[in-house]
């Protein structure tokens, strides 16, 4: 039973790395780049193991620029005291969206990180990113969910098991602030 599910879970890895897009890969770098150069702030969020994607990936882009001119990049999930304030005053549907009312402007770069891409308050911060004028970047699974409709950019994955769609943005968000920080660094 064990070896059995070691495979499956090699081969659907397999398969998830397999369905990244190389040339939207390209794209989310070359936007996150602008973003770097024309002083523009990137803010990350997601729900559970997609929250410790994105203050992960968060810290990734922290550190590439910790000798130059630093990025400016901000997750959503990890002031405690006011995601929970937000949650209790007014839904957790509103935690994220909330927070960006505050903070975003034309040319910030707002990242989602979603195994379904169907939770309101993914989708009501993409909503208020795109009113505001930002730039929205899924890196969804599960085919993207409805938030793939409210992308500029997007790196989706087709797989249903949140295991592997945790595993596969893990590999995507390393493999963007790898290239970043090559760029970066020249």
């Amino acid at each position: 039973m064990a070896e059995r599910y070691v495979h499956e879970f090699i081969e659907g890895l397999k398969g998830g790395l397999e369905e990244i897009d190389e040339e939207a890969v390209g794209g989310v770098v070359d936007m996150l780049w602008n973003a770097y150069q024309n002083c523009h702030r990137v803010f990350l969020m997601g729900n559970g193991g997609s929250a410790a994607a994105a203050s992960h990936f968060c810290c990734d882009l922290n550190l590439a620029t910790r000798d130059r001119k630093r990025m400016q990049a901000v997750s959503l999930n990890d002031n405690t005291p006011l995601l929970t304030a937000l949650a209790n005053d007014f839904g957790y549907e509103s935690v994220f969206s909330e927070q960006l009312a505050n903070l975003v402007l034309p040319g910030d770069v707002v990242v989602v990180i979603s195994a379904s891409g169907d939770s309101e308050n993914i989708l009501r911060a993409l909503r208020l990113a795109k009113e505001r004028g930002a730039i929205t970047v899924g890196i969804l699974g599960f085919g993207g969910g409805k938030a793939s409709e409210l992308l500029d950019h997007g790196l989706v994955i087709s797989s249903r098991d949140f295991f592997l769609v945790e595993s596969v943005h893990a590999s995507l968000t390393h493999l963007l602030a790898g290239l970043l920080g090559r760029r970066i660094h020249g």
